[in-house]
């Protein structure tokens, strides 16, 4: 089977013909140690002054292997840039097969005195870990990193894994002034260039005769200077999708007198999961359980009621280990007797139980958030697997790996593309849309007593649903109340919370709600016999979380969601309105969103109803403009103040 291999990348952003010779370590000039920024970006914390990455085929004594042999040089610039002085290798492994890493070599350089001086990385600051139950790591920060210092290293790495060629990375969160790459793959060996990210990429290719493995060899050349830098953002679901490179998928096997064609469909990958040891065999093995299972289904008529009982039975009694997987780590037998597993444990767990409780359950494998996008048909971009069944033909898909997600509301991580099914015993392997997360709603009611001086007293009540209910109970039940309740009166503007209620919130299901009184010393500015204040007080949006003009990739928002707010504003005696903001209703284009502002006055109370909507979770990034517009307008519209003058 083919293997993942984990390499970093380069390469280019505009193609040009290489004329200018490869810099060779140690090859420092005094100017760039005396630069104190980076002439095409003056915001960026440190630079890629170069880096150079070749990539080829190595055969020894009938054993080949892929060789991938990288030279950096980066420049540091301030102290936030000093992150970039420490190198990942990520080596994968796979049962007695491993990538190996040598000949690391690294220096870090100085300008002291007007001179060059340099400090050698030493072997016993490099450490080799252990990432992951399919990777290695090797690690190691550079010594004496200053600002203004630049640090340079190479190493080889080494692989068994050779024809499965991961993603050639153009493009970083700092700046790239120069790259140089090349990749060289055997004739006959076609490969599929698939681009991804906003920047073109032009390789000069061609042929050439390679004495290492004594045949010819499509050689693939890219030369970059300039490549701008993408940054996280705002709302982003995994900025390394949005990043330039290049996917490689091998398509075919081409010599004379021999074909073989390794293109695949996803059935094609649903089958050969399907047909693993894990999908085919395990799952249908239920003396584990058995017992267990029918004690907890007694009494249970419906199979929604089951499919329930069984859920909440895996997700109280297994805990996640933190590991993603779309096979077994311990199996079904380890999993209960230890009460823990990776994803795959926990989920196929679930849908064995299912199938013993006679319920059309099956296998959906994805690619969660943090694991990209699949751009083609493979087996090695997935990496998880959710539970899915089928009653009375509506679908419900179920991720017990946390602890607060219900029946088709996953957490957010699992909202990445589509889905595959995997059904053996319908001969059903297919690529499935993954039921959208929904609309989340919250609620919230203040009741607001102003006083002359400016003070306030009142109560807040809150209630959510879906996953706004979710990522409540995650924040509320990951640390004690007490901290949790500081935090809050931090985070809104510093009121003292008193007589605090929360109900629902250690369950998984329904809606959550808390309630509290409050008191604020600032409700108010009380100037020259006048009260000024926020009709929303501490609910008020207080920054636009989209400060860039422009925005090459989509807004995530996770799920879309209706914020309703409803604050009632008690006039203090002797006090009149001067002046209230007006009514107002903005709307995205194409009903992407709207916020509604309502104000209603009486003698004695002011009422403000506010509706905030999110229609879509992905908003694209063409109505990125709009988006900032929009919440730049809300923004403006609760900063507006309420004006009470004494009557």
């Amino acid at each position: 089977m083919i293997k993942k291999i984990v390499v970093s990348a380069l390469l280019l952003l505009i193609f040009t013909p290489s004329v200018a010779q490869e810099i060779k370590f140690g090859q420092i000039e005094k100017a760039e140690l005396e630069e104190t920024e980076y002439v095409n970006d003056e915001s960026a914390s440190a630079v890629i002054l170069y880096k150079h990455r070749n990539t080829y085929l190595l055969s020894n004594n009938g054993v080949s292997r892929l060789v991938t042999e990288i030279h950096e040089k980066i420049k540091i610039y301030r102290n936030d840039g000093f992150d970039y002085a420490t190198e990942e290798i990520n080596l994968f492994k796979s049962g007695n097969d491993d990538e190996q890493v040598k000949k690391i070599k690294a220096v870090t350089y100085n300008l002291e005195n007007g001179k060059i001086i340099e400090s050698e990385l030493q072997k016993e600051e490099i450490f080799k870990t252990e990432a992951s139950p399919n990777y290695n790591q090797v690690k190691f920060t550079m010594p004496n990193v200053k600002v203004g210092s630049i640090v340079e290293f190479t190493y080889k790495v080494t692989s068994p894994f050779i024809w499965n060629i991961d993603e050639f990375r153009f493009q970083y969160d700092i700046p790239v002034k120069w790259m140089k790459a090349e990749i060289r793959t055997p004739k006959g060996f076609r490969f599929k260039q698939t681009p991804k990210g906003f920047q073109n990429v032009y390789p000069k290719t061609y042929t050439k005769q390679d004495n290492r493995i004594g045949m010819e060899v499509v050689v693939r050349e890219y030369n970059i200077h300039n490549m701008p830098a993408l940054q996280q953002e705002s709302y982003v679901d995994n900025i390394d999708n949005y990043r330039s490179g290049v996917v490689f998928e091998l398509v075919s096997v081409d010599f004379p007198g021999y074909f073989r064609s390794y293109s695949r469909t996803w059935g094609d990958v649903a089958k050969v999961i399907g047909g693993s040891d894990d999908y085919k065999n395990q799952l249908d093995r239920t003396r584990s359980f058995d017992d267990e299972i029918d004690a907890l289904l007694e009494g249970k008529e419906s199979q929604e009621d089951k499919m329930k009982a069984i859920f909440k039975y895996v997700k109280d009694n297994i805990t996640w280990n933190g590991v993603d997987g779309k096979y077994f780590y311990h199996g079904i037998k380890k999993t209960l007797s230890e009460k823990k597993g990776n994803s795959a444990d926990i989920n196929l767990l679930v849908v064995a139980m299912l199938r013993y409780a006679g319920i059309d359950s099956n296998p959906v494998v994805i690619s969660t958030k943090d694991n990209l996008i699949p751009f083609f048909p493979t087996i090695n971009r997935l990496n998880y697997v959710l539970a899915y069944a089928v009653i009375d033909e509506k679908q419900y898909f179920m991720d017990a790996t946390e602890e607060f997600s219900d029946l088709n509301v996953l957490p957010t991580r699992d909202y990445n593309w589509k889905g595959i099914l995997i059904d053996n015993n319908k001969k059903v392997w297919k690529q499935i849309d993954i039921a959208s997360p929904g609309k989340s709603t919250s609620f919230y009611v203040m009741d607001i007593n102003l006083q002359d001086d400016g003070s306030c007293e009142g109560t807040c009540k809150t209630r959510f649903n879906r996953h706004s209910a979710m990522s409540f109970r995650k924040k509320y039940n990951g640390q004690d109340v007490d901290t949790y309740l500081t935090s809050k009166e931090n985070k809104l503007s510093n009121i003292e919370i008193d007589n605090y209620t929360v109900k629902n919130a250690d369950s998984h299901e329904g809606n959550v709600s808390e309630s509290f009184d409050f008191f604020d010393d600032y409700g108010a500015d009380a100037i020259d016999g006048k009260l000024f204040l926020k009709p929303l007080g501490f609910l008020s949006m207080k920054e636009n979380p989209f400060k860039k003009e422009k925005r090459e990739y989509p807004v995530d928002f996770g799920y879309s969601f209706k914020d309703t707010y409803m604050v009632n504003i008690n006039i203090p005696e002797g006090y009149k309105v001067e002046h209230a903001p007006e009514s107002v209703v903005v709307s995205l284009p194409e009903k992407l969103g709207t916020f509604r502002y309502i104000v209603a006055q009486a003698p004695e109370k002011v009422s403000v109803r506010v509706n905030f909507e999110i229609n879509r979770e992905m908003i694209a990034s063409d109505s990125y403009p709009f988006l900032r517009e929009f919440f730049k307008q809300i923004i403006a519209k609760e900063s507006e103040q309420l004006i009470l003058s004494k009557i």
